[in-house]
């Protein structure tokens, strides 16, 4: 290639950077308990970034975030204080952990989902919102390794079509399916175990929630076998919301930072249950995705 050309290039490579992608950009907070996360979401077409930062009492964590591309089996996350990252492959191979092979407990959960619409409206981030109450039922037959339960999500919902259509919930639907239970101590029954799941759901399909309260009363076992109602609470609420272009360089890991066999404001797999790495980031990631 001829030198002139080559500092052509070079000059609008420079003063020409990468347009910006369309997209979303979603903060929000959730608090349970005594904990709170910040989180910052990235979303486009094909891919997504999450910041987030966890605060416990007067205790704060580091800035974290992960990035990952649709249709690719790769994840990546990043300590943004120490500049420093990991990347995993998705099927959990490449971390020379095995994933043990689930069995069927021989129980069944029926979940029974209600979601109705109160009638109220209000204007958020310039969209109108539906003030929706779904209340859920969790019926668990013997021998089933998950736990009966009630509870009442109080939140407000927009059209989730600012959201790629990949990140959309999935319609309401019915039927049988499987989810897998995690045990909590490794002499349990219920060790690698699975319930079946029936579904029953009902009323208008939610969308995308700005803000939501949640309130469970779940049985629990107590050391001499008997059982209690235990109650909970935890909520989450979006506080910014911006449709438009995005910067590309969000998706890609900065040139400044330095790759790591593990990051040390990362915790262990919990030893609850032999989860591979990729099944922990899931659920880590996962409750924070969806």
């Amino acid at each position: 290639m001829p030198i002139l050309l080559l500092l052509l290039v070079s000059v609008v490579s420079t003063y020409f950077p990468d347009p910006p992608t369309t997209g979303v950009k979603i903060v929000s907070r959730q608090v349970t308990g005594g904990i709170s996360d910040t989180k910052t979401e990235y979303l486009t077409a094909n891919r997504m970034r999450n910041e987030w930062q966890t605060h416990m009492g007067d205790r704060t964590g580091p800035p974290m975030a992960s990035i990952m591309v649709r249709g690719s089996n790769q994840v990546f996350l990043l300590d943004l204080q120490a500049k420093e990252y990991v990347t995993y492959e998705s099927d959990g191979q490449s971390l020379g952990v095995r994933t043990r092979p689930l069995k069927s407990s021989g129980g069944i959960l029926q979940i029974w989902i209600d979601n109705v619409d109160t009638g109220e409206r209000l204007v958020m981030f310039g969209h109108m919102a539906r003030h929706i109450v779904t209340r859920e039922k969790r019926i668990a037959s013997p021998g089933a390794c998950s736990r009966s339960s009630e509870s009442e999500i109080d939140g407000w919902y927009i059209d989730d079509s600012i959201m790629p259509e990949w990140h959309r919930p999935k319609k309401s639907g019915g039927g049988v399916v499987v989810a897998s239970v995690v045990a909590f101590g490794a002499d349990s029954p219920c060790l690698d175990r699975v319930d079946a799941i029936e579904m029953h759901r009902s009323g208008v399909e939610p969308g995308f929630p700005l803000k939501i309260n949640t309130i469970v009363k779940s049985e629990a076992r107590r050391i001499d076998g008997t059982t209690t109602v235990v109650a909970s609470n935890w909520g989450s609420e979006v506080t910014d919301l911006q449709e438009g272009p995005l910067d590309p360089s969000l998706f890609e890991v900065p040139t400044d930072f330095r790759r790591v066999a593990a990051l040390k404001s990362w915790a262990s797999p919990p030893p609850r249950r032999q989860l591979s790495t990729w099944e922990w980031i899931k659920i880590k990631i996962g409750q924070i995705f969806d």
